[in-house]
């Protein structure tokens, strides 16, 4: 049976992040979050979270990540701890920052995911969030696609734009035609899951 683990994935990649990484708050975590999961697209055809993006003027964002940094769930909030900085003159959340509770497990990860987020953390180790955003701006990555200039503001940003789009370029993209059959195969997988 074939069993996605995209929740022990996701507790267990953002633990990575945020003890690999500085500045490592809300925006930057779904930065690295976004690309790790559309350059393991781009390279296999599957997401490592199973997240779906969607782009808001800040860049592209996960809602169900946005909505575990805001009210974490217990496995979550056992593993991260989230604080709210709020503005010097004001009681308003500025940022969401994040520190590890608990150990890395990098049995979760497959050897491809694993180096893909040692790539991203590596260069992204001192960038802060609007860096990040340039980043994912400037490059005119999946995001940029889809945004245009506010036109799709909170729309999806399917994961097919990544192949177009590699975050690492030394990394080779899995051919269209292939991704295409194993999506079919995936989908055939999940249909069978389903009581």
């Amino acid at each position: 049976m074939f069993v996605s683990h995209h929740r022990e994935k996701l507790i267990n990649a953002t633990i990575f992040f945020v003890a690999k990484t500085r500045h490592c708050h809300t925006l930057k975590l779904n930065k690295l979050m976004n690309f790790l999961d559309f350059e393991h697209y781009r390279q296999t055809g599957r997401s490592v979270t199973g997240f779906e993006y969607n782009a808001l003027a800040m860049g592209p964002a996960s809602f169900k990540l946005l909505d575990e940094l805001k009210t974490p769930t217990t496995d979550f909030a056992a593993a991260i701890t989230t604080l709210d900085v709020r503005g010097e003159f004001s009681e308003r959340i500025m940022r969401r920052d994040l520190k590890a509770k608990a150990e890395f497990d990098k049995s979760w990860f497959t050897k491809r995911e694993i180096d893909i987020m040692e790539r991203l953390a590596e260069y992204f180790a001192e960038a802060d969030g609007g860096t990040m955003s340039a980043f994912s701006h400037d490059r005119k990555l999946p995001w940029f696609k889809v945004y245009r200039n506010g036109a799709g503001e909170n729309q999806p940003i399917p994961y097919e734009l990544a192949l177009d789009a590699p975050i690492i370029a030394d990394m080779p993209s899995l051919p269209r035609d292939e991704i295409l059959a194993r999506q079919e195969e995936f989908a055939a997988i999940d249909r069978a899951m389903v009581p």
